[in-house]
């Protein structure tokens, strides 16, 4: 089982261009405030930019910037919605927004890779 799986982050949709995955938020997400831990809320961000970005090629995360919004009580389905803004030669820039079981959002993130042409 990898990483993604183990905390139950499921794609529910790709296109070419979009993903959306999600992740049920549970009671062994918490922080010491008693709502989700913002590395839970990174690693779907993170998981949504790894199929988005490597959709066309092999790439690499170089740097990802992220914006917490709104606090995530433990029981909230997460949302994150991944799109492509700038796609180069070598590096690629992506743009992540993860919503709540409202549909308030989150975070909000961008994302640079490198694209391998190599491989």
């Amino acid at each position: 089982m990898n990483f993604v799986e183990r905390l139950g982050i499921k794609k529910e949709e790709e296109r070419m261009g979009y993903v959306k995955m999600s992740m049920q938020t549970g009671s062994d997400h918490m922080n010491i405030h008693g709502t989700v831990h913002g590395a839970v809320i990174f690693s779907l961000i993170d998981a949504a930019f790894e199929v988005i970005s490597n959709q066309e090629r092999k790439a690499f995360a170089l740097n990802v910037e992220v914006n917490y919004r709104r606090v995530v009580k433990p029981g909230d389905l997460l949302l994150a919605e991944a799109w492509p803004e700038s796609t180069g030669r070598t590096t690629s820039v992506y743009r992540i927004k993860v919503t709540n079981s409202e549909g308030k959002v989150v975070a909000l993130a961008t994302a640079l890779s490198f694209n391998d042409e190599k491989n």
